[in-house]
């Protein structure tokens, strides 16, 4: 089983978990035309997606949903607080969208455990299970809680996001008001808070992490990871020995997790 980032930024996120056989999509925040491009270098076939999960409503999660649906009849999972959300965002007639609970549910051969997290709008974090490999997916959170953490706990690959360095936020062009809403308990996981959040991670029996949803305007690859390097470090984890951390890339197809 692989695990593998399509495109991870404020402007676009999508995630996939294939088998030879099953492909499940994690957020459609990418055009149609570039999940196929993106399927193609990796010999992958659109018409093989068992299902596509969807955080929540926002565009980079949700581009391309109406697209994919309309030419492959893929089935759209959402949870039922967000579908309204969903459907005016995104034009998918409600007919279209299976709705889900706060209940573990199946796609193909994907256990999938919905979790709720706090944003701006109705949105959830992930965990899904396939061949004894279970796989955490969680972005747009303003903050976390023991309760999300824990959830993390035993997890093959921890996909979390890493979205901002706090003090760029701060002095950079961005109006007070959306500054507050970056910083604020409904906006983003900074990368000192999810540096936090790895710290207990890795005391947890997680031992591979991939930073997601890095802004590119209030982060950079190298001031987040350093961020989080050094306060692990200060706090006796070493990164690369005790837990090992990639960072997605904004566009391009990121590093592929080989899970036996």
């Amino acid at each position: 089983m692989r695990v593998c980032s399509l495109a991870s930024s404020s402007k676009g996120n999508c995630n996939i978990l294939y088998t030879d056989t099953s492909i499940l999509v994690v957020d459609m925040g990418i055009t149609l035309k570039e999940l196929e491009e993106k399927f193609y270098r990796l010999g992958l076939d659109p018409c093989n997606i068992a299902g596509v999960i969807v955080s929540h409503e926002h565009s980079d999660h949700t581009k391309g949903l109406k697209s994919l649906v309309n030419k492959y009849s893929t089935p759209i999972y959402c949870h039922s607080n967000a579908v309204d959300g969903v459907v005016n965002k995104t034009g998918v007639l409600p007919s279209k969208i299976i709705r889900f609970g706060d209940a573990p549910f199946m796609v193909g051969p994907y256990m999938v455990d919905p979790f709720r997290v706090s944003h701006d709008v109705f949105c959830v974090g992930f965990n899904i299970f396939i061949e004894k490999n279970k796989i955490s997916i969680v972005t747009d959170l303003g903050y976390t809680t023991n309760d999300i953490v824990m959830r993390l706990w035993n997890s093959r690959l921890v996909i979390i996001e890493a979205n901002h360095d706090e003090q760029m936020v701060i002095s950079g062009r961005y109006p007070p008001v959306l500054k507050a809403r970056i910083l604020g308990d409904k906006g983003h996981l900074s990368n000192i808070n999810c540096a936090k959040v790895l710290l207990n991670l890795a005391q947890h029996r997680v031992k591979q992490v991939l930073l997601a949803h890095l802004s590119e305007e209030n982060n950079t690859p190298d001031v987040c990871y350093n961020t989080i390097y050094n306060y692990l470090h200060a706090n006796g984890i070493e990164p690369g020995v005790h837990i090992k951390i990639d960072i997605a890339k904004p566009h391009g197809v990121g590093p592929i997790f080989v899970l036996n």
